[in-house]
Formats: C-alpha cells, structure tokens, sequence
C-alpha cells in the first residue's frame, strides 16, 4: 500500500496565503488555521474518493477489451450490479451525502475566515478535481451499464433458445401422439367401428 504524504510548511506573514506547499497565516488565531483545515479535509477525502475510483477504473479496464475481442464478459448480472451499487455509492458520497461541493457551516458564523478557506480551496483544487471525478465516474457508469445491457442480451438470447426448445419438444410430442400413438396403433381411436 502506497502512503501519500504532503508536507506543508506554516509561518506567519503579514496576508493569509498559500503557495507553494506553504501556508502564510496572518493571525495567531486557531480559526485561521481552521479555516485552512476545513480545505484541507475535503481535500483529503476527495484524495481518498479518487483513488477509489481509479481503482474501478483499473479492475473493470479489461471488461470493454475483453467484449471487444470475445465479444462476451466473463461477469455475471449480480457482479455487474455489484460494481453499479459501488459505483454509486461513490457518487454519491462526492455530490449528495460530503460537503464537497458545498462551504462548512462553520463558516455562517465565522465568515470573515471564509475567503482564507475559498483560497485554500481553490489552491487544493477541489472544485476542478470533483468535476474531473464526476466526469470519470459517468464513463465508468456508461461503460457499467453497457457492460449490464450485454448481460441482459445474453440472457434474453438463452430465454429465446429455451421457447424454442420447448416448442420443438411439444410439436414432437404431438408428432408421437397423432401419429404413432393415435394412428397407426389406434389408441384412442373412437371412431364409428365396432
């Protein structure tokens, strides 16, 4: 397991700033610093929801080369949908239930901190880096959902095959039955004889 580590050196300056891995703090004071670490955090969790997804990225990237060149995959239904539950749960943990794309509450009662967290923000680019994740995570639905609907062809084509298979058993059945059984044994014959 690969372990990231970012090094970040804070001192004291006259303007709040970051560039460069280092932080200027203008203040002393803890919300400052704060105000750094809420950037920071969502930075950090995005990080994580990141590299979750390159690993989907990296575990399904043979699926789309393995129905180009067989032109079956070697999933199942259930497998599938596992990889679409997954996937959504990921999608929804960067646009519904994280405050990625939304400023902490912190700052509704501290909003003269709230320009230091905008600029932390944005040096961390965290809006770039959520539309750059939500757009890999549509490829990867549509690649999921092409994946499902070869899946369900698969199956409809084998549904297809048993109807067939079951009418070539009854029109034999009927075969047997008018013609061996019924006419040349003459079973069940209640014609007019006798």
């Amino acid at each position: 397991d690969e372990k990231g580590q970012n090094d970040m050196t804070f001192y004291l300056g006259s303007t709040p700033r970051l560039y460069s891995d280092e932080v200027c703090l203008a203040t002393t004071d803890p919300l400052e610093k704060l105000s750094i670490s809420f950037a920071i955090a969502q930075s950090t969790k995005l990080s994580v929801l990141e590299s979750n997804v390159e690993e989907t990225f990296e575990s399904t990237r043979v699926y789309p080369q393995e129905l180009a060149d067989t032109g079956q995959i070697s999933l199942s239904q259930t497998e599938v949908s596992k990889m679409i539950g997954q996937l959504f749960i990921v999608r929804s943990s960067v646009n519904l239930e994280s405050d990625m794309l939304s400023t902490p509450d912190f700052f509704w009662e501290n909003d003269k901190w709230e320009p230091i967290y905008r600029h932390a923000s944005k040096y961390l680019e965290i809006d770039n880096r959520v539309s750059v994740l939500n757009k890999r995570l549509e490829v990867l639905a549509g690649m999921l959902e092409m994946l499902k609907d070869q899946l369900e062809v698969r199956h409809a084509t084998r549904l297809e095959w048993i109807i067939i298979w079951l009418i070539v058993a009854e029109v034999g059945l009927q075969v047997v039955w008018n013609i061996l059984i019924h006419d040349i044994l003459g079973f069940f014959n209640h014609g007019g004889e006798g």
